[in-house]
């Protein structure tokens, strides 16, 4: 409904933890406009980047008490585990295949539990397939990862995928990274194009290794008690801008890969591109790791993504 003199504007507070230049930042100004073109003038929005909120681990919990009311996370799993399967390696053929996936049936009964944890996924905004970089040496194949300590987020399916290539995995938050790098603290790390250009890490790394991994979404999650104070009419806007935001990213960062690749060539990187059915094989053992975790779910889970 309209907003009258008698009726409060709702205050929407978005944080994320990457820069303003962050395709993630410009999805949420399309979101903004998107909401706001389908509830005029209902919603107060203001956005805080930079992790000026916290951690991503510390603004989810802000969404599950209440002071905070969106974020963009890459750490969904530590209230639901299963999301990981999500985040299985080389689980995706492609975008068309992803699109499937994330409006599909199998999803919406994994992410189903959260509500009664606090939060409520609305959409997916693309992170990316993730790549290598180091300060040790070129990477050509799985062998070249032994050895190597990597920074990975806080999420079992990098975790485990850099264990099954031999090398130490040492979960951070990225807000601490680069420092982590520069200092030495880890070698290498491993991130879509736009994470590694957008965070300056070719200043602290030489070699990026294009082996695209694991497809890595970031998820747009709502606080549940802000959705339920919400009408009908006032949820189905907010999550049509969502989607409307999440459709335009997904093109965006499509479309800037080559230019970004590019950039870190220019920037002094040094690239390889391996072959990726090596890493597949290589890290297929991850997916027998989640299926003795969680058992026949995660086996049904994965054959229902492969089918579509």
């Amino acid at each position: 409904m309209p907003v009258t003199a008698a009726t409060a504007q709702i205050s929407l507070k978005i944080g994320h933890g990457h820069t303003e230049n962050h395709s993630f930042h410009l999805a949420i100004q399309k979101f903004q406009e998107a909401l706001e073109k389908r509830a005029p003038g209902e919603f107060t929005v203001a956005v805080f980047a930079n992790s000026q909120l916290g951690t991503e681990r510390e603004m989810q919990e802000q969404l599950a008490t209440g002071t905070l009311e969106m974020t963009l996370t890459g750490v969904l799993a530590t209230y639901e585990p299963k999301i990981t399967l999500l985040e299985l390696p080389y689980l995706f053929r492609d975008r068309e295949h992803i699109k499937k996936a994330q409006a599909s049936e199998a999803v919406q009964k994994l992410a189903a539990g959260l509500p009664a944890k606090g939060v409520r996924l609305v959409g997916f905004l693309e992170n990316g397939f993730r790549n290598i970089t180091d300060s040790i040496r070129p990477i050509n194949n799985p062998a070249d990862v032994k050895g190597l300590t990597i920074r990975t987020p806080e999420n079992l399916a990098q975790i485990e995928t850099f264990r099954a290539l031999g090398a130490s995995p040492t979960p951070m938050a990225f807000s601490e990274l680069y420092a982590a790098l520069r200092q030495g603290v880890v070698d290498g790390q491993e991130n879509p194009l736009e994470n590694i250009s957008d965070g300056k890490l070719f200043e602290v790394q030489k070699y990026l290794a294009l082996t695209h991994h694991i497809y890595n979404s970031a998820y747009f999650l709502v606080s549940e008690s802000f959705y339920q104070s919400l009408t009908e009419v006032q949820r189905k806007a907010l999550q049509e801008a969502v989607k409307e935001a999440s459709d335009w990213q997904m093109d965006y960062v499509a479309n800037r890969e080559a230019e970004l690749l590019e950039s870190l060539k220019k920037a002094g990187m040094q690239v390889s591109e391996p072959n990726q059915d090596e890493f597949k094989a290589a890290t297929a053992p991850v997916y027998d790791a989640f299926y003795q975790k969680f058992g026949n779910d995660a086996r049904e889970f994965v054959k229902a993504i492969q089918a579509l």
